[in-house]
């Protein structure tokens, strides 16, 4: 629906909702469930309007709540009748059908309808911060009406118990802390919630050293009122969306010591403890305990501080695996110590599952977070101040937390990951989307394709940050897997309509069970215009997943949703499989040339010279780093890829999603798809939307519907005899070829050993009086190779037709002594074939 479309007065939009309560009294269930969609989409567009009380505003939002509402249950009940042969309301006709809802993803009630589903976590609701709340005029003691949150191993062996812990003279009607609580006073109790500790450590560090206050911010949130009665309503960033956890004073205690068994702050002397803990020593312990009912439970699985920080704050989240291969070194030094320095990165690292971590004498936990709380450089050392925050207690004293100072070197080789968080603000041009991917028999609605318009004005490189988030309605869940691929395009216009034609791909595609992964683009300066694809891809059995796409650039860069999705006009979709006797591999493998392979008709729309917008999709499993590419061969089979010859490519191998847009002009293509090593073998889908008709089809592979046999030999002293022109050609190895009957046949020469320095050629020749010096003297080859080549997948002959009788099979490289195993592959249409060594045949 088009924004003209909406009805715009708050009558209008009561008129659609009485419209849609009065089709499903009179059973027009098809026409309540479009009516209601209309009328949900029509109060949200007044609760987005300006110079409108926000109680105005909450009161239509809760309106087109419930008209999605009833939607929903009109459906399911709908749904339920066609599948059970009853009837909704048991009245209804059990053939009815529902009007499908064209989706804008972009509308209002899209959006709104991904975050309403992301209210429900754990079992239990989360709404949205700007929600009414429900005060409540007891004055008593609030109790959290859900219960406390499930503890944990620790808490539960020590049988710790529920208490309030903050006594009525300590409570003030300030909600907002004042007492500057350093990072050294943070104490850590529970193994599990590590990531959580470090990330309140490296906020009151922020806070230290910029005057931010950046935790308790979450805190500053919670009415005065309810502060009074022990009602705290803690604000996080969770699901799309900031969200309201509501919590009680009680926190988990020591049964005898009544000391908190949860995180806590370290007594000073200049802290007057005297009447207990205050709200300027409780915060931290506060905000911990509604970060653990949001995640399930002082029990949940850990998390790292990247994606609490994210939680609490708002931060975006960044990983840097330190063992990978590609990491670098001076590059990541640099821009951490600089965000650092400035305030607009904070810095946590992580420890690997080995059990025997340490760095020198000082021993660490395991998959622990360790909170940085200063980088410092200077002519002779890059160093860490990393703070372990884990309790020590000795005769019953808390030791503060302990202090390590780590030259940067040394972090490399002791921890695993570093985990970044980074200042949102410094991006002036955010944009957010929020998403659904819909589970169904079909993979590729797992996955959504979005795209941005930029317009970088002052031509200079501009970086563009893509964070996926993926929604989550159970934290135990770790089945889920989600990927993001960010392709840079350019934007043409083909008769008034956008088309786009892809350039180059970022790096990214990697599938990852954590909730959040962020993929870094560069836009080249050269490029003032153009696209940006966002590909976010799931993989998993639950039904339905909401995701949100978060967009950060800056600067003279603009940017904005292309909202308007252009359908093709065509598309054409072929489901197959990776299997031993086709996943080639990359092109650097000889057996490249099986992958699958597929003939591309692109035909002349009605401009002939119009050329045509084309996308090729493969899309496989989440552990499957796939290619596509288009290649010149007019849609015949090719056995090597060369430059000259691709047309366009998906660019580097990515997990589970291989993506392509090109221009291509009318005529016959070959596609190839391939997996990055040969092992790599499952299911795929293929598909191709284009703007002119298309047709695509199979390429069989080599030999095809004939017999195949493979003989192996090889080059070694004597028989490394080089090519004619060194005059011991007879004494290359010579296979005996022996035909029944009439055959078409086709040989395959292939070193088994690939080394490009070696040129090959195969040579089939007659059986003269069955002696071989004359057969090879007359020079009179039936099929050849061609020339001498060196091509990875070896060389084969033109498929011809030969009559029965003995042939002689040479194969042989350029160069004399060359020493080297190969392997001849004959393919023949008659089964009655016999191939074999002719030393072993003249024995």
């Amino acid at each position: 629906m088009r924004t003209s479309d909406v009805p715009s007065t708050e009558r209008d939009a009561e008129l659609i909702l009485g419209r849609a309560s009065k089709a499903e009294f009179s059973k027009e269930y098809d026409l309540a469930f479009r009516t209601y969609i209309r009328s949900a989409e029509a109060f949200l567009h007044l609760s987005r309007s300006r110079d409108v009380a926000d109680k105005k505003k909450i009161e239509w939002k809760g309106k087109a709540s419930k008209a999605l509402e009833r939607a929903e249950l009109i459906k399911k009940l709908v749904d339920a009748s066609r599948s059970s042969n009853t009837t909704p309301y048991q009245s209804s006709p059990s053939n009815i059908h529902l009007t499908p809802i064209p989706i804008n993803h972009f509308s209002q009630q899209e959006q709104f309808y991904v975050l309403k589903k992301g209210n429900q976590i754990n079992e239990l609701s989360f709404p949205p911060w700007e929600d009414p709340v429900k005060q409540s005029l007891d004055s008593s003691v609030f109790r959290d009406p859900e219960g406390q949150p499930v503890l944990s191993p620790e808490q539960q062996r020590v049988s710790s118990v529920w208490r309030r812990v903050i006594s009525d003279t300590s409570t003030t009607t300030e909600s907002r802390p004042s007492h500057r609580i350093s990072p050294q006073e943070v104490l850590q109790h529970i193994i599990t919630d590590c990531s959580f500790c470090a990330s309140i450590s490296v906020c009151l560090e922020h806070s230290r050293r910029f005057g931010s206050r950046l935790a308790e911010s979450a805190l500053q949130h919670a009415t005065d009122a309810s502060c009074l009665n022990g009602r705290y309503d803690i604000r996080m960033l969770f699901n799309g969306s900031w969200r309201r956890v509501l919590i009680d004073d009680q926190l988990p205690c020591h049964p005898v010591h009544g000391t908190l068994m949860c995180m806590s702050i370290l007594p000073s002397p200049s802290t007057d403890m005297k009447n207990g803990p205050t709200n300027e020593t409780l915060w931290p312990s506060l905000l911990e305990k509604s970060y653990m009912k949001l995640m399930g439970g002082y029990d949940f699985p850990g998390s790292n501080s990247s994606i609490d920080l994210h939680a609490l704050i708002g931060w975006i989240p960044e990983y840097i695996d330190l063992k990978r291969s590609g990491f670098e070194r001076e590059k990541n030094w640099e821009r951490i110590q600089t965000g650092f320095s400035n305030g607009h990165c904070m810095v946590t690292l992580g420890t690997g599952r080995n059990s025997q971590v340490s760095w020198r004498d000082v021993e660490l936990l395991p998959s622990h977070s360790y909170a940085v709380i200063d980088i410092h450089e200077d002519a002779e050392e890059r160093s860490c101040t990393i703070l372990d925050s884990w309790v020590r207690s000795e005769d019953d004293h808390v030791q503060p937390s302990r202090v390590l100072q780590i030259p940067w070197s040394e972090v490399l080789n002791t921890f695993d990951g570093v985990y970044l968080s980074w200042d949102p603000n410094i991006w002036d041009q955010p944009l957010t989307f929020h998403g659904m991917w819909n589970r169904t028999t079909s993979r590729e609605d797992n996955t959504m394709q979005l795209q941005l318009e930029f317009k970088n004005i002052e031509k200079q490189d501009q970086d563009v940050w893509v964070l996926l988030t993926r929604h989550v309605a159970d934290t135990r869940r770790t089945s889920d897997f989600v990927a993001v691929q960010v392709g840079i395009e350019e934007l043409v216009y083909v008769k008034e309509t956008l088309y786009d034609d892809q350039q180059s791909l970022s790096s990214g595609g990697t599938y990852t069970n954590s909730t959040q992964i962020l993929s870094q683009v560069k836009l080249p300066g050269s490029q003032s215009a153009g696209a940006i694809c966002v590909s976010a891809s799931y993989e998993g059995d639950a039904r339905e997943v909401g995701f949100t796409i978060s967009v950060y650039g800056k600067g003279p860069l603009k940017l904005s949703w292309i909202e308007k999705e252009i359908q093709p006009s065509y598309t054409q979709r072929l489901s197959a499989s990776f299997f031993s006797k086709n996943a080639g591999g990359n092109c650097t493998y000889p057996s490249f040339m099986d992958n699958p392979q597929y003939r591309l008709t692109v035909h002349k729309g009605n401009a002939r010279s119009e050329k045509a917008k084309t996308t090729l999709t493969l899309q496989g499993g989440k552990d499957m780093p796939m290619n596509v590419a288009v290649v010149w061969s007019q849609g015949d089979r090719i056995s090597l890829l060369s430059d000259k010859d691709i047309v366009a490519s998906s660019g580097a191998y990515s997990y589970g999603l291989a993506r392509i847009t090109k221009l291509l002009t009318p005529g016959e293509y070959t596609i190839v798809a391939s997996t990055f090593e040969p092992q790599y073998i499952g299911p795929f889908i293929l598909k191709v939307d284009c703007s002119h008709p298309v047709d695509l089809k199979p390429i069989p592979q080599e030999g095809a519907g004939m017999y195949s046999k493979i003989v192996r030999g090889s080059w070694e002293g004597l028989s490394a005899a080089g090519a004619p022109s060194f005059k011991r050609y007879a004494d290359n190895p010579v296979f005996l070829l022996e035909l029944a009957s009439s055959s078409q046949v086709l040989i395959r020469l292939q070193l088994i050993h690939h080394s490009s320095a070696v040129a090959l050629n195969v040579t089939c020749y007659p059986s003269v009086a069955n002696n071989l010096a004359t057969s090879l003297g007359q020079n009179r080859a039936i099929t050849s190779s061609g020339a001498y080549d060196d091509a990875i997948s070896g060389v084969v002959t033109p498929k011809v037709t030969i009559g029965p009788g003995r042939y002689y099979i040479v194969p042989s490289t350029y160069s004399p002594r060359l020493e080297a195993p190969f392997k001849l592959i004959v393919h023949s249409s008659v089964s009655q074939v016999q191939v074999s060594l002719l030393d072993m045949v003249m024995s």
